[in-house]
């Protein structure tokens, strides 16, 4: 996320504003856990690969043969063959933003502000808060993916921050990604958001999604 992007719109459909699971435009994180996933990818700056499956002309490789899957680094919500779907959509629409508009699109979100638009209401809106841009890279088509870092910084959703201050008068602050311990930012959030009845969830594991789209970039400059 570029600091000559902003991000004011917060239609039903902005995902930094109203995150829904889909099929192929997010998957889950489900191991390591958070701490240990943020310590190898944001402060060890580590490449991680997903689970492979290996190609084997004397076997017909199904979900539930794991003696041809290369395990990797990291484990998803989906299923072998699921996961190579979603990850070849998630880096093709991030490579094509990328080069056409310059702006990354894919980021793995570190925990969720569950919030309602007014305390009657029964809709609960689901929010990413820590946003970490990161990278799908792929050496060949036998090869794993791989996640790691982009150059952009990692920054708490502005989208939700600026909405949260100027709509409820709530505060989301600041964020140093290497100074400060990403479970206690997000306890300390839990903590005040607690008076409106809305709570931080990051028990779940991370997801990484493709969070915006080119109507809800405006380029400054």
């Amino acid at each position: 996320m570029s600091g000559r992007s902003v991000f004011l719109i917060w239609a039903k459909k902005n995902r930094l504003i109203n995150y829904r699971e889909t099929k192929r435009s997010n998957i889950k994180i489900v191991a390591p856990d958070l701490v240990e996933l943020y310590r190898l990818l944001i402060l060890n700056e580590s490449a991680l690969e997903f689970p492979f499956p290996f190609e084997d002309d004397d076997n017909d490789y199904d979900d539930e043969t794991e003696s041809y899957i290369s395990l990797g680094d990291l484990q998803t919500n989906q299923t072998i063959k699921e996961q190579q779907k979603t990850l070849r959509n998630l880096r093709n629409k991030a490579k094509t933003a990328l080069e056409e508009q310059g702006v990354n699109i894919l980021y793995l979100s570190f925990g969720f502000l569950k919030w309602r638009e007014s305390p009657d209401s029964d809709r609960i809106i689901s929010s990413p808060i820590v946003l970490a841009p990161v990278s799908l890279m792929l050496e060949s088509l036998t090869s794993p993916f791989v996640l790691r870092m982009h150059e952009d910084e990692i920054v708490i959703n502005p989208t939700l921050k600026y909405k949260m201050e100027h709509e409820f008068g709530v505060i989301l602050p600041e964020f140093d990604a290497h100074e400060d311990s990403i479970t206690t930012y997000l306890d300390n959030l839990n903590k005040s958001v607690i008076k409106n009845k809305w709570e931080v969830t990051f028990e779940t594991g991370p997801k990484l999604a493709l969070l915006l789209e080119n109507k809800y970039v405006r380029r400054l400059g």
